[in-house]
């Protein structure tokens, strides 16, 4: 009986002791947690939502102490990355913000470019608004002459009609195939040189009825060094054009339905003929 009485008393006497440790002479010190110490899935997670912030805001002093958190001496790097793994998955606002957050730290690649770079449209002016011409063609071909009953002022001589410029390439070939769903339908694009060899760096440009976007070839040399694509959303009709936005050589191209998915369009292009 003594013995359990006694080992009860040690007992106690070791738990005040072991909490009187932890509580008053060695406690526990909490500090703030940084997003530089998390796991790199939450890193990528904040290096996303910083973009995104400053692609709505345009506050940079602001990100610069969210990036700063981070403390990732290769961010360019780490944008990079994140960036394609965005891009990867077709158009979207946050490779568009990634690129835009490069952009401002001088870190963009060539991918970017498509996200950097969109067409600029000048509005109509208003129905029934007086436009003024500041082209030189506005200026009076000749002095107004006053006529007098011994002389006819000489007709000038009617201006020749510019011509239209040849494009540069032709389709060559192309072709639609069904895309199953959940994949989304795409428009292929595949340029090829005098020699069928593909071609990478080629502008391609997108345009729909209010909008336009562009992107380069070369991207996924695991197709083709030529290649490069667009995904399309099923309410919209598309024109394709190279180099520029109204440089139109294949048009009305739309995801129609299919047994089991939608309509994709593989383009193939090469140089015109002399």
């Amino acid at each position: 009986m003594k013995l359990r009485i006694l080992a009860f008393i040690t007992f106690i006497i070791g738990i005040s002791a072991g909490l009187a440790y932890a509580w008053l002479i060695d406690p526990v010190t909490y500090s703030e947690s940084s997003p530089a110490l998390v796991v790199r899935a939450y890193r990528a997670t904040w290096l996303s939502m910083a973009a995104e912030a400053y692609a709505q805001d345009g506050d940079w002093a602001r990100t610069r102490v969210r990036l700063d958190a981070l403390r990732d001496p290769q961010l360019a790097q780490t944008i990079a990355a994140l960036f394609d793994r965005y891009q990867a998955n077709g158009p979207n606002s946050t490779a568009r913000a990634l690129a835009k957050l490069a952009d401002r730290l001088d870190a963009k690649t060539a991918g970017m470019l498509v996200y950097l770079s969109t067409p600029q449209v000048t509005p109509a002016p208003p129905s029934g608004a007086a436009t003024q011409s500041t082209s030189p063609l506005a200026t009076p071909l000749r002095p107004t002459v006053t006529a007098t009953p011994t002389a006819t002022p000489e007709p000038l001589p009617a201006a020749s009609p510019t011509p239209t410029p040849v494009p540069n390439y032709r389709v060559i070939d192309r072709t639609s195939e069904c895309t199953q769903s959940p994949a989304a339908p795409q428009i292929r694009v595949i340029m090829r040189d005098e020699l069928g060899n593909g071609v990478a760096g080629k502008e391609v440009w997108i345009t729909w009825d209010g909008g336009a976007d562009r992107f380069f070839t070369g991207f996924k040399p695991e197709i083709d060094p030529g290649y490069g694509d667009f995904d399309m959303a099923l309410d919209q009709t598309y024109n394709v054009g190279l180099d520029n936005p109204t440089s139109i050589l294949v048009s009305g191209l739309h995801a129609d339905s299919c047994e089991g998915g939608h309509t994709s369009w593989q383009l193939i292009f090469g140089p015109s003929v002399p």
